[in-house]
């Protein structure tokens, strides 16, 4: 009898302990799927306000004096400018003549992303991995997921474009060769959590100019562009006299700058 007696409190304390574990269990995996559910959706909403302002300086951009502002929810993550970051050289040779033309930094935007179980390092939301592009339907921009410091962010920043075409409105036959940079490097130095505004501005768009009589009948000029370390290379067509080649080159730069607005 005695036996039977022990054998009741221990039995119920042990279904009492096993419905414990089970109810805790089950308590931990729900919070885990709400949390991790959120964290997607945290996620996916910084890529859009990203992708958002990536528009914002495409619509302002070469187009001297205009601005918009876009604001930004906040979603766990951290924004930061660079503005004195991503140095762009750019080399263009032709023949005998080879010159670098344009060597400065022109900044790019980081977005540390909430923490998120998906694998998407290197994965491109605008553009490709090619430091320069001579297709006018391509994006300029390169936004593309990368690792950070122990976390995941998003990679804003620009490529050059490079065309050629000629030009018979003077007496002569000129090759031009127009290359166009977005430069973010008049940025202010910026970093936020939570929510923020930001005011886009296209502050000017400068040019230079360069002429070039190569004693060559050469066929095509090539752009060589370095951007942080990766390199690239476009061939522009070029068109010959019998015995010399007129290139014009035009650096067109369009001066973005992110500025913070006071609520």
């Amino acid at each position: 009898m005695s036996r039977k007696g022990l054998a009741t409190p221990v039995s119920l304390m042990f279904l009492i302990f096993s419905f414990t574990i089970i109810t805790l269990s089950t308590y931990y995996l729900a919070i885990s799927s709400v949390s991790t559910r959120l964290n997607r959706l945290n996620y996916d909403a910084a890529k859009q306000d990203m992708l958002a302002l990536e528009s914002t300086i495409r619509s302002v951009s070469w187009s001297s004096g205009s601005s918009m502002i876009k604001e930004f929810q906040g979603y766990g993550g951290e924004f930061e400018t660079k503005p004195n970051d991503r140095r762009l050289t750019i080399n263009v040779s032709s023949g005998s003549t080879s010159e670098i033309v344009f060597n400065s930094t022109i900044g790019y935007v980081r977005y540390e992303l909430p923490a998120s179980d998906r694998g998407e390092v290197g994965c491109y939301l605008q553009g490709d991995s090619k430091p320069v592009i001579n297709q006018s339907f391509l994006d300029t921009a390169q936004m593309y997921i990368r690792v950070g410091d122990d976390c995941q962010e998003i990679y804003l920043g620009y490529r050059p474009l490079a065309i050629s075409f000629l030009d018979s409105s003077q007496n002569a036959q000129w090759n031009v060769i127009r290359i166009f940079v977005i430069n973010l490097n008049s940025s202010e130095s910026l970093i936020f959590t939570g929510g923020f505004r930001l005011r886009v501005r296209c502050v000017n768009v400068t040019s230079q100019t360069r002429s070039y009589n190569i004693s060559d009948s050469v066929s095509y000029a090539a752009v060589n562009v370095t951007i942080d370390g990766n390199e690239g290379t476009v061939l522009l067509p070029l068109s010959s006299g019998d015995n010399f080649t007129l290139v014009r080159l035009e650096i067109l730069v369009c001066n973005v700058k992110l500025e913070e607005v006071n609520v």
